[in-house]
């Protein structure tokens, strides 16, 4: 077994590093707000989620959850289409998908200790749901095949306790 000296180790840290999560190249500019951004309201009558559990109030322009300590494993809060039947094709899409196929999403949430909010975006083609795609960062760039006809944003929640939705911005790429 051959080691290593430590300038080869930190050499090839730093490049896995740079590979597993450094930012994009444009990164910091599409974190600057632009004429362009979308920001969706986060009014609480904007989402949809079992009450009880699922408490809300808005403060400062936030959506403040709260969570009471319940006995079903995985809930989910919807944002904009008010129900939580996702085999069923929504009447309304969290995206014009007439408008662009192809956008940048940056949702911020932060979360107590004791729970975990996973934010999903929901395609759909004629027949049905097609997929979800996990939002795993900060800035994420979706691209929407020609047969997603409508788009649904969800929150998979697990675990009880407090979470604040800081904004959903969405930047369109390609704008038909």
């Amino acid at each position: 077994m051959e080691l290593l000296k430590i300038t080869q180790y930190i050499d090839l840290f730093e490049k896995e590093f740079k590979k597993d999560i450094e930012p994009p190249k444009d990164y910091y500019t599409l974190l600057k707000r632009s004429k362009r951004d979308i920001v969706y309201d986060l009014n609480k009558i904007n989402f949809y989620g079992v009450k009880p559990p699922f408490s809300y109030i808005n403060k400062n322009d936030h959506l403040v959850v709260n969570v009471k300590k319940n006995n079903i494993k995985t809930l989910y809060l919807s944002h904009l289409i008010l129900d939580t039947k996702f085999g069923n094709v929504p009447e309304k899409s969290f995206v014009n998908l007439e408008e662009t196929k192809k956008f940048y999403i940056s949702i911020d949430i932060s979360e107590n200790k004791g729970i975990e909010v996973i934010p999903f975006i929901i395609q759909y083609n004629e027949s049905g749901k097609k997929n979800m795609i996990r939002v795993i960062h900060p800035v994420q760039l979706f691209e929407v095949e020609n047969d997603v006809k409508k788009l649904r944003l969800v929150f998979k929640v697990k675990g009880y306790g407090n979470f604040i939705i800081r904004h959903i911005i969405r930047r369109d790429v390609d704008v038909n």
